[in-house]
């Protein structure tokens, strides 16, 4: 096929992480295809609009997150833009819009999550008692109350920015956490210094990776695109999308999925760990294994089989922390 000169056009919401993360991925076309100009349409989406508010519910956050993605969805399917540049753990596990497909997901980032403390804590287990822990992530706040039942769960809404100045400047909350991926990915190594141990915090499934989607019938863009994909990475993505999907939940769910490749970019297989959760952190079903790459779609549903025949969305499904704190 001969190269197109048709620009390059890329939508992403207006947010500092959404814009760096589109760039990075504008660049990387950029360099792929050097006879052509990479423009961005940044959105305001109803979810940021709504995530300014003061007023908080757990129905309202769930809603502001599908309203993340919708939005640029919409944009890229009515052609506004060719690509859109998600955060893969954005998206719905249950698929993309009707007429679109993620395209690539490149090389994954840090998929661990960090600590960020008022009094400077490195680790969860030197927060103060009681220590009130900013955050609207049920799998955050589930696996932290595992870890310390006596922790206070307060919701946290805002960019990564609003995040950090809530706790380090503000008095309402003593800690939050934050993704390693994205604190690297905005230069902000400077609040990384408490990284936490994967076997305390399991990632949402996505977590360090992003998601390129186009257009299905785009035919110019997704041969684009296509170098950008790695393979490793969208295997083991894909894979975690399946088992969110399988449990029938959500990236509002309290679950943890991580899927690795083991050896030298996955040559001995992957591993994978997943938990599911009780919104409190009370009750926790896990599952862990080790498959080569062709038998990962085997382990992937040996694993919801095992956690659904346990009772996971039962579990999964108990009242939520966020119910007991009131908006405002």
């Amino acid at each position: 096929m001969r190269n197109s000169p048709r620009p390059i056009s890329i939508a992403s919401r207006r947010s500092q992480l959404a814009r760096r993360q589109a760039q990075l991925i504008g660049q990387t076309l950029g360099r792929l295809n050097p006879h052509v100009c990479v423009e961005y349409k940044w959105l305001d989406t109803i979810g940021d609009l709504n995530s300014s508010s003061n007023q908080w519910s757990p129905a309202k956050e769930e809603n502001n997150k599908d309203q993340f993605v919708s939005t640029v969805e919409k944009f890229l399917l009515d052609g506004g833009a060719d690509i859109a540049v998600h955060s893969a753990k954005d998206l719905p596990a249950t698929g993309c819009h009707d007429g679109l497909a993620i395209t690539a997901i490149p090389r994954r980032g840090d998929v661990r999550d960090c600590l960020i403390s008022k009094n400077g804590a490195t680790c969860i287990e030197d927060l103060s008692h009681s220590a009130t822990i900013g955050t609207n992530s049920p799998r955050r706040a589930a696996q932290m109350l595992r870890l310390r039942s006596d922790l206070q769960i307060n919701p946290l809404r805002g960019n990564v920015e609003t995040r950090l100045q809530r706790v380090l400047d503000d008095h309402a909350h003593d800690a939050t956490l934050l993704a390693c991926a994205g604190l690297r990915r905005l230069d902000l190594h400077e609040h990384l210094a408490a990284t936490i141990d994967l076997t305390q915090i399991l990632p949402a499934a996505g977590q360090g990776a992003l998601a390129v989607q186009c257009r299905v019938d785009d035919h110019v863009t997704i041969r684009r695109c296509l170098p950008l994909n790695d393979s490793i990475t969208s295997a083991a993505i894909h894979a975690e999308r399946e088992i969110v999907c399988g449990l029938g939940a959500n990236c509002h769910s309290p679950v943890a999925v991580l899927v690795e490749p083991i050896g030298d970019r996955g040559v001995d297989g992957f591993s994978l760990r997943v938990r599911a959760l009780a919104p409190d952190g009370s009750k926790c079903l896990e599952f862990e294994g080790q498959a080569s790459s062709k038998q990962l779609g085997k382990m992937t549903k040996q694993a919801l089989a095992s956690l659904n025949q346990r009772g996971a969305r039962q579990i999964m499904s108990s009242p939520s922390v966020f119910n007991q704190v009131p908006t405002g």
